[in-house]
């Protein structure tokens, strides 16, 4: 997951910045001072900071500087409502990325984010979460699959029975299996029953049809970490994979 630091003496522009990336899944911390926001940037190796120019004490150029000797590849957008050139070609010499004028828009805050992450997943090799989609329905299976592709950074199996998810969740290690309860041979229940037994990183998101909350209960006494009813919509299945993919570290939106 990546993580943002928001360095600004303003309390406000902070929370700006929080309540702009936390609801997509990014990890935001907050510092109002530079000895703050430097013990921030050791102990949670943050990999983007949004950085105010002009602060009480040190000023963010003299942060910029600490934090770039620290680690050079994090990446640091200069907050400013100074727009003069020096200011600029001082910063960029310190090892600034970009520049955002205040005041600013909370989407224009996104664009230059979604710019400076995307150059640094060339930078970085990101390991995907694995997903493992099972569904005895081969139009489920497959629009199921599609979906959470679309939506997540990540890599997707499919298995159309219980037998085939077993021996494909022994033969690879996958961080999520999404799958139907109810299936000829080997349920879902069943395959979460065994598959606890030899892959217990793996975590099971059990759909179904069934509208019982014994069933619900059954799933969750297997090892479920979570349960979704049938019909899906795409807004309920993003925000069930999302969570679990955020409570395990690998939350990463496809947009960015």
């Amino acid at each position: 997951m990546i993580k943002i630091l928001a360095v600004d003496d303003e309390q406000g522009m902070c929370l700006i910045i929080k309540e702009t990336f936390a609801p997509i899944g990014f990890t935001v911390f907050s510092a109002n001072n530079a000895e703050d926001a430097l013990k921030i940037v050791n102990r949670e190796k943050p990999k983007l900071v949004f950085l105010d120019i002009r602060m009480h004490g040190k000023s963010g150029l003299d942060l910029l500087k600490e934090i770039k000797a620290i680690d050079r590849s994090i990446r640091v957008v200069m907050l400013t409502v100074i727009a003069d050139e020096a200011t600029r070609q001082k910063a960029a010499e310190l090892g600034a990325d970009d520049f955002v004028t205040k005041p600013f828009m909370s989407e224009h805050l996104e664009e230059v984010a979604r710019k400076e992450i995307a150059d640094l997943m060339k930078e970085v090799e990101v390991k995907k979460p694995k997903i493992l989609v099972v569904d005895d329905e081969e139009g489920a299976r497959l629009h199921l699959g599609s979906l959470i592709a679309r939506h997540f950074n990540c890599e997707v199996e499919r298995a159309a029975n219980g037998q085939e998810a077993l021996d494909k969740l022994k033969a690879d290690k996958f961080d999520l299996a999404v799958l139907d309860i109810r299936m000829p041979g080997l349920s879902g229940i069943d395959v979460i029953k065994e598959a606890v037994k030899f892959t217990p990183v793996t975590k099971f998101l059990a759909v179904s049809a069934y509208d019982s909350n014994d069933v619900v209960d059954e799933a969750l006494r297997a090892g479920a970490i979570d349960f979704v009813h049938k019909p899906m919509t795409v807004e309920g299945i993003e925000r069930k994979v999302k969570d679990i993919l955020k409570k395990i570290g690998k939350y990463s939106p496809n947009k960015y």
